[in-house]
């Protein structure tokens, strides 16, 4: 359990970091305070820091009045964002011969993909990224997805994220954390060190 609580705490961190990283590329001010939070994160995120940042991170990255819960393109773009996401991170589970139902933090009995969702966390603000830099160039003016905006969601997979390894892909380094996360699980040597992503922006991988 100590293990696991730790593990949880690296998965917040690289999260909030990556919260700071998408304002501070974004353009947008008062970074430094999830870059405080992110410092401050411990084993098990005992103090709720995650839901601290996100306090701070929402409004100041789509605006004031944002909600999580009201219908808008910018959510629908989230959502689908996350979701292709969260099914690239699950194949890869299944391939690795993990299941995607039994979490380190989520465990949901009616959730079929707890362990996918321990492992989005840092890989969210990539998604929301994208969507503020659409927002920013005016270029969607529509209040329901089209093909062009899903198409732009799927290929975040092949934009570059920064890995302990190195530069690569985003599908790359799902691949990276899961094997990362089965060493965690089988109690390997050096286990406890888990392979999570930076975002470094939105180029795409060569």
């Amino acid at each position: 359990r100590p293990r696991v609580k730790r593990a949880w705490a690296a998965f917040i961190r690289a999260k909030i970091g990556n919260q700071a990283a998408c304002l501070r590329l974004a353009g947008m001010g008062e970074f430094e305070l999830l870059e405080s939070l992110r410092r401050r994160v411990r084993s098990g995120d005992a103090g709720r820091l995650e839901g601290q940042a996100a306090a701070h991170y929402f409004p100041r990255l789509l605006g004031r009045g944002f909600d999580r819960s009201q219908e808008s393109w910018s959510n629908a773009a989230l959502d689908y964002g996350y979701a292709i996401l969260r099914g690239a991170i699950t194949r890869c589970l299944v391939a690795h011969g993990l299941l995607p139902s039994i979490g380190l933090f989520h465990s949901s009995e009616q959730n079929a993909f707890n362990l996918a969702d321990d492992l989005i966390e840092p890989f969210r603000p990539l998604v929301d990224l994208h969507v503020v830099r659409l927002l920013q160039a005016s270029v969607q003016s529509r209040t329901e997805l089209q093909h062009e905006d899903k198409v732009g969601l799927v290929s975040l997979l092949n934009v570059d994220v920064r890995m302990p390894q190195g530069e690569m892909s985003t599908l790359a380094a799902i691949e990276h954390s899961v094997e990362s996360i089965q060493r965690l699980l089988e109690g390997d040597d050096g286990g406890e060190v888990l392979a999570l992503p930076t975002i470094i922006g939105l180029r795409r991988h060569v």
